[in-house]
């Protein structure tokens, strides 16, 4: 039994690399290719593709919630009735999939078709390659869905590098579309739309070809699991309804701050997220690289493992998250400057602070749901969080109205997100036996020694040098040393740090 959480350990710590390695590559492609497709769409087109795919895309909190079930029950399956419980799955997942394609297909072709004829404010001359868009990007969304069941068996199996691998061509193609369209003959916009959903068709096509290749349990065969269906159906229900929650709360905050600041706010509020979400995907590379092994320690009921894991993502989250974000929060306004030039909206330094400061929180819940995800009992964790979380915008609304500043909407935020956890935790008690005490004990009180030590370190070093590139370079260096050596002694239990001198002598050693 050591043996196998040994490998175990050693194969999430190899899993985290690869989608460290995938998320870094992936981010800077991204980056540079946001910028190039805007230049060779130019402002008006890269504008009509966003408003009229992103109406598309908001449906997809409905196959998020959809594909968090299936991985939880192939997870499960695999853990405890290995590849006979996970064909069952397989199967239902299929239908699960068709189902929920065919309703989002007759909800876009009606009241997605009505809304964009009707409400949509898009150039007249530009309305066909808006049509064009539409129809391309449902036919992209509509092969994401299906092609939900294998990348759920590929996350079951743990195969991050196949994972990492596509995400990465998946970069690289999206990248050769802005060195395409200039060769191509044809409406520009267009062209961009049949190549990614060709990409698209593509992904669908190496998951599906890998997964029967690979796996034996991805056999279909006509059968029905009414029980099965019911499970993954009800669990998947409660998830649309945080994801909904989730979904209502980013809006929902967007709209208030609109309402009484206008457009300048929403775009400082943009900037902050898109800095934030930078930071967090590294963060959410661990969480799904230590997640199939919550659901298969918990389906074979070792539920001592379950909560070191569960105790253990905790901690290591929010330890990483300050560990990338501390540097960026001191030298931000350089960052920002280098970033945007002079064009910076204001409380946009400040919004990063707070919405940061949320991601902690986030990724807290993040790990909790992990655990509740895996009991499959989620109605009191997804309706009193999902209350929770709504209940910031009311309050945004009121501190607003009577004359707060922008920052106290995202507070309100920030505020709810802590209730939800707190809520999170003694709804957890409830599924699983634990102690809040040893939680606080070997979750929070080794990051915030790491916090209490690192930061007043870093802010004097900060003021010893004049902003420019060389304190951001010194800073980041230092900030490195100390935040790693810090969470290496107070941060890391005698376990975690016995892995990592275990992954440095083998390094050393195979050499």
């Amino acid at each position: 039994m050591p043996e196998n959480i040994s490998q175990n350990n050693k194969r999430i710590a190899k899993n985290s690399i690869y989608m460290s390695i995938r998320m870094v590559i992936v981010l800077c492609i991204t980056l540079y290719t946001t910028r190039a497709i805007l230049d060779v769409l130019g402002v008006e087109d890269y504008g009509i593709y966003n408003v009229v795919c992103g109406f598309v895309s908001m449906l997809a909190f409905l196959n998020t919630s959809m594909s968090n079930g299936i991985q939880r029950f192939f997870n499960f399956e695999y853990g405890k009735n290995g590849e006979v419980g996970a064909n069952r799955v397989y199967n239902t997942a299929l239908i699960i999939q068709s189902l929920l394609a065919i309703v989002i297909l007759v909800l876009a072709e009606s009241f997605g078709l009505w809304y964009m004829y009707e409400k949509m404010v898009i150039p007249a001359e530009r309305f066909i390659a808006a049509q064009w868009i539409f129809q391309l990007s449902l036919v992209s969304f509509l092969f994401i869905i299906m092609q939900a069941p294998y990348t759920a068996a590929v996350m079951a199996h743990e195969k991050m590098d196949f994972y990492a691998i596509v995400s990465v061509l998946d970069a690289i193609l999206k990248l050769g579309i802005v060195f395409a369209i200039p060769l191509l003959d044809g409406d520009g916009l267009i062209i961009y739309g049949i190549l990614l959903s060709l990409i698209s068709v593509l992904n669908f096509i190496l998951y599906y070809v890998y997964c029967k290749k690979n796996f034996n349990e991805i056999k279909f065969h006509i059968i029905f699991d009414r029980s099965l269906f019911r499970s993954m159906l009800g669990f998947s229900g409660w998830n649309v309804f945080g994801s909904f929650a989730n979904m209502m709360k980013e809006q929902g905050i967007n709209l208030v701050m609109n309402l009484f600041f206008g457009p300048i706010v929403n775009a400082a509020r943009g900037i902050a997220v898109q800095i934030n979400s930078g930071l967090q995907s590294f963060v959410a590379n661990l969480g799904i690289s230590i997640r199939p092994q919550i659901v298969q320690s918990y389906a074979k009921g070792d539920i001592d493992r379950t909560m070191n894991l569960y105790f253990s993502i905790s901690k290591q989250s929010c330890c990483l998250l300050y560990f990338n974000a501390l540097p960026v929060i001191i030298e931000i306004d350089f960052i920002l400057h280098i970033w945007l030039g002079e064009n910076i909206p204001d409380h946009t330094t400040s919004f990063i602070a707070i919405i940061i400061l949320t991601s902690f929180v986030n990724n807290l819940n993040a790990a909790t749901s992990n655990v509740v995800h895996a009991s499959g009992k989620m109605m009191l964790y997804q309706v009193t969080g999902g209350l929770a979380i709504l209940l910031s915008i009311p309050l945004a609304y009121w501190a607003l109205k009577y004359g707060a500043s922008p920052e106290w909407a995202l507070l309100m935020s920030f505020i709810t997100m802590m209730l939800a956890q707190i809520i999170a935790l003694i709804v957890l008690k409830r599924i699983v036996r634990y102690s809040i005490k040893e939680y606080i004990r070997k979750v929070l009180f080794p990051f915030i020694g790491v916090v209490l030590i690192c930061s007043p370190i870093i802010y004097f070093t900060s003021t010893l040098f004049y902003e420019g590139l060389l304190r951001f370079c010194i800073i980041t260096s230092i900030s490195t040393i100390v935040v790693g050596i810090a969470i290496y002694i107070i941060g890391l239990n005698a376990k975690e740090k016995s892995l990592i001198r275990n992954m440095f002598l083998n390094r050393i050693l195979h050499r």
